[in-house]
């Protein structure tokens, strides 16, 4: 079980709808005992997978990308959050809690020191004109913020700092006159990934690999579909059929954004890893995440390793771009037949999967 998430579990029992508690459960609180919470509590996540996994413990959950305009003002009593790896998360997050709070509840903030835990509540009290009770936890923080009857007096004055509105998507790149939009909330949201620039760089070496030129196409983890706009690119007729799929709500916002203002021929899906995703596809590109949250789990890789296999056709070919140091040609030794380095350098690879 997730240690950080012990320290949480004692807040999410209740029963009482009186006693409404939301949980904002990003990619930290992945594979939680969710069948443990009572009744009053409402998870809301921006993580598909999380979603699913709280569906199937029978536990109420939202699937969107952090949309609090779902709730009524004032429908909990607790909201309980571990904090997120990116800013603009986490303070569009705590933003939110005041209204959905209320006006005796509390804000449940929990993260380690060197997540920025301390600042988020000192950060959280004076938003709430409050003060925040921290308690130690080796070196994690506890802290509760309460809301009062001051809590909303001028508070416009005192929201935590957004460059934008967390919900705006803001352009990445200029490509064939268009912008590429993007969005706070997905990884690397405001550049263009080096791995997937060296990727599309070689776009070209990729296809020539094919006996006849690939119908369809699978981004897997597209992300704002960076990689899905360069393969679409490499058609001038957009004969390719590509589908995008990932598992963050943020991710899913900005891809179909870009879809539809580049004509991409195909769709975008939200799944975990593609999961649900039963089509296979004569091509396959992806540029698989290796942290989970705060922390490097190598698990992930062999994860998009599998799909891969599971969604290409006996013919099909993948490419993935990975750091050199991610034994990715090992992972996979047991279920490709073929694995082909295509480049290295500039601290990436990328390699070629096939059965064929």
């Amino acid at each position: 079980m997730n240690e950080l998430f012990l320290l949480l579990q004692p807040y999410l029992q209740s029963t009482d709808t009186d006693d409404a508690c939301l949980l904002i459960a990003d990619e930290n609180l992945i594979d939680i005992p969710f069948a443990s919470f009572g009744s009053a509590v409402q998870v809301l996540s921006n993580r598909f997978d999380i979603t699913h996994q709280a569906h199937l413990a029978h536990c109420n959950c939202l699937f969107n990308d952090f949309d609090f305009r779902v709730f009524p003002s004032g429908s909990f009593k607790r909201v309980v959050y571990r904090v997120s790896k990116e800013k603009p998360v986490a303070h569009h997050i705590i933003n939110n809690s005041l209204r959905l709070l209320t006006d005796d509840g509390e804000l449940i903030l929990l993260g380690a020191k060197n997540e920025g835990i301390k600042t988020y509540a000192s950060k959280a009290a004076v938003y709430f004109n409050s003060r925040a009770t921290v308690a130690k936890h080796g070196n994690n923080y506890l802290a509760t913020i309460c809301k009062d009857a001051t809590s909303t007096i001028n508070l416009e004055k005192r929201l935590l700092p957004l460059k934008t509105p967390y919900e705006s998507l803001a352009p990445v790149i200029t490509c064939d006159g268009n912008q590429l939009y993007s969005k706070p909330g997905l990884f690397g949201w405001n550049k263009v990934d080096r791995g997937s620039a060296l990727l599309a760089r070689h776009l070209g070496d990729f296809f020539t690999g094919f006996a006849t030129p690939p119908e369809t196409l699978l981004d897997l983890g597209c992300g704002y579909g960076y990689l899905s706009l360069m393969a679409a690119r490499t058609r001038a007729d957009n004969s390719l059929k590509i589908t995008a799929s990932d598992n963050c709500a943020a991710a899913i916002i900005a891809c179909r954004k870009n879809f539809s203002a580049f004509n991409i021929n195909g769709e975008v899906i939200a799944d975990d890893c593609a999961s649900g995703i039963t089509k296979t596809f004569d091509a396959l590109l992806c540029n698989p995440p290796f942290h989970q949250g705060f922390k490097t789990d190598s698990r992930l890789t062999e994860k998009f390793i599998k799909s891969a296999a599971r969604h290409l056709k006996h013919s099909g070919r993948a490419l993935f771009v990975v750091n050199q140091f991610v034994p990715l040609e090992k992972l996979a030794q047991s279920i490709f037949s073929h694995r082909e380095k295509l480049v290295e350098g500039d601290g990436f690879k990328l390699v070629v999967l096939s059965n064929n």
